[in-house]
């Protein structure tokens, strides 16, 4: 048993209900000088044996109906995000794990079961679930053009699915259209077994809100979703979608190249741009984009309640596809 004396990290464990270190849930204990200093016990479990880390997760004790609660899910490099918010809005909990999201599909639905039941996070009776895969390939389609049986032929018709990919589709409310997409299909399918009724969506679906249009009202807005490897961008200007694309990004200067090229391209000013930044952007990305788009900020996604305080503490940019 590992037992750590250590100031910041003590004061910040005081304000969260739950919270996990290196996937090991930490028990506090009050030391003699009330929270200035507490001692950490570490349970001491291999974690090489662990199937799935918990990497953060904070939970609040608000008691919501489970019909009331909305279960968000995305796909990450080594893992997923996710969060729970009640259907008026309020944000119920959020978290990170780190897992093998590429295992067999018997592997992956036992890994999801037992992830969401070891934080007591329940996946039945909910009124919405959705997963959100990131994928490169996808194509917007006019509402009064759409047919769903011809939704193969509209993405065939601009690249090859990739090999082990299904093809889905979803409507979008606020610009009428819908987004056919490929996705990988054993994550698809995995999620589905191990949560009944949740929908499978793609981030660029999720990039496009009622909010961030009427943002875009009389000016011109980029969103930037920063992935490993990857960037995702869409523009909106005076409440339409004008772009949805992405580009292979293996840092930040690259990601920098391709929104000056998308504004030169369409036409839009630099300076006057309006730049949000979500996903995994740090201190020194923020600061790289600053000297090109002065209006730079960083986005977090549809505006919720915090159900507590300590949820004050999270930067909500990072997991702004799933607020």
């Amino acid at each position: 048993m590992w037992v750590i004396c250590l100031h910041t990290i003590c004061i910040y464990c005081k304000i969260l209900q739950k919270y996990y270190l290196n996937g090991e849930l930490l028990e506090l204990r009050e030391g003699y000088a009330g929270y200035n200093y507490m001692l950490i016990t570490l349970i001491n479990k291999s974690i090489t044996s662990m199937s799935h880390i918990i990497k953060s997760f904070i939970g609040s004790d608000k008691d919501v109906a489970s019909f009331e609660k909305r279960l968000s899910i995305c796909i990450e490099s080594n893992g997923f995000s996710f969060s729970v918010c009640s259907t008026h809005d309020k944000l119920l909990a959020i978290g990170e794990v780190e897992c093998n999201i590429n295992s067999p599909i018997a592997e992956l639905i036992s890994d999801i079961k037992n992830i969401f039941a070891e934080i007591k996070i329940q996946t039945f009776g909910l009124k919405d679930v959705r997963l959100i895969i990131p994928t490169d390939q996808m194509v917007w389609i006019p509402e009064h053009l759409f047919d769903e049986t011809k939704k193969t032929e509209y993405l065939e018709a601009l690249c090859k699915v990739h090999e082990g990919n299904g093809v889905f589709c979803n409507y979008n409310e606020a610009i009428k259209s819908y987004i056919v997409f490929s996705a990988n299909n054993n994550q698809a399918s995995a999620f589905k077994i191990a949560i009944p009724g949740l929908k499978v969506t793609c981030q660029h679906a999720a990039m496009v809100n009622d909010k961030i249009l009427s943002y875009s009202d009389m000016r011109s807005v980029m969103l930037v979703n920063i992935r490993d490897g990857e960037s995702d961008f869409a523009i909106f200007c005076n409440k339409k979608l004008q772009l949805s694309n992405t580009f292979k990004c293996s840092c930040i200067e690259e990601t920098l190249y391709h929104a000056l090229n998308i504004t030169k391209q369409l036409h839009l000013e630099d300076a006057a741009m309006e730049v949000a930044l979500c996903g995994n952007i740090d201190r020194d990305g923020y600061s790289k984009m600053r000297p090109y788009f002065p209006k730079v900020s960083l986005y977090g996604g549809r505006d919720k309640k915090l159900s507590d305080t300590e949820m004050q503490h999270v930067g909500l940019y990072r997991y702004a596809l799933i607020l």
